[in-house]
């Protein structure tokens, strides 16, 4: 079995190979003095279709046309392809014309947030695994709902059995904004455990004052906080693993549309693109 850095090497190194055999074949068109853009331009709108696909081999899962991890990583040594074959294509300069520089812009964004996610992927699904069980994002606020109902049934039980409102009060002071939404994005994407120590520690001073009926029930809201912040850290990492697509796939199908245009207009007038 081949492990994930020896294939990671594995793949790097074919690319290299590619990216070697690709500037000989651009430096070999242009001593013959043919005219390199229209090759490089070719090239990268194939390479762009190709990457394309990689979203609807998503939506497509149960299609038996390769494995998500095999197309994962042809879409990212693609994508690295792509950018040395968009550098050959520009020849290593800002284009000249507001088409041609829009259309640079699309591909930096399309690139600079491809590997951004890139980074994000492989940061925050450790950070994930070791923290958290998994969870579907999208259940997520509601599963925080119900903890709240949970945490405020619970203040109101221990009022009424033990006759003190230090419990209710810590709550409505300290929990109920917390209990409320989603909390701590900043935090938690830093791996801080900063906000949640903060609460325990506030929480361990309220326990210092409470009977021992009360502290079964600050022991239950104790777990429930636990048990938010887990969701919280969740929520934080896994909306961020979703947010950098929402700049990428616009602006490939942006890129795509562009290089249509730009492909029109290069054949119509006859440039070199």
């Amino acid at each position: 079995m081949i492990t994930f850095a020896r294939r990671r090497w594995l793949n790097g190194f074919i690319t290299l190979l590619a990216g070697a055999g690709l500037l000989a074949w651009y430096t070999a068109y242009d001593v013959a003095l043919y005219q390199p853009a229209f090759l490089t331009g070719w090239l990268l709108l194939a390479v762009i279709l190709v990457l394309t696909l990689y979203n609807g081999r998503k939506k497509l899962s149960m299609v038996p046309v390769g494995t998500a991890a095999a197309w994962l990583q042809w879409h990212i040594y693609s994508g690295f392809l792509a950018i040395l074959i968009f550098a050959l294509h520009i020849e290593w300069s800002l284009p000249n014309g507001v088409l041609e520089r829009l259309l640079a812009l699309f591909f930096v964004a399309v690139a600079g947030s491809g590997l951004v996610g890139i980074y994000l992927s492989r940061r925050y699904a450790r950070m994930l695994t070791r923290r958290t069980e998994e969870v579907v994002l999208e259940r997520i606020p509601q599963f925080i709902a119900d903890l709240r109902t949970q945490a405020e049934t619970l203040v109101l039980e221990s009022a009424v059995e033990t006759g003190s409102s230090t419990i209710a009060d810590f709550y409505g002071n300290r929990l109920a904004n917390y209990f409320a939404a989603p909390r701590n994005l900043r935090l938690h994407l830093q791996g801080s455990r900063r906000a949640s120590f903060a609460l325990m520690t506030d929480l361990n001073i309220m326990t210092r004052y409470l009977n021992d009926q009360e502290m079964v029930y600050a022991e239950k809201l104790r777990a429930l906080v636990e048990r938010k912040d887990r969701l919280d850290y969740a929520h934080a990492l896994q909306t961020t693993l979703k947010a950098w697509l929402f700049v990428h796939l616009p602006a490939t199908y942006g890129l795509l549309l562009l290089a249509l245009l730009h492909l029109i207009l290069v054949y119509s007038f006859g440039g070199a693109g």
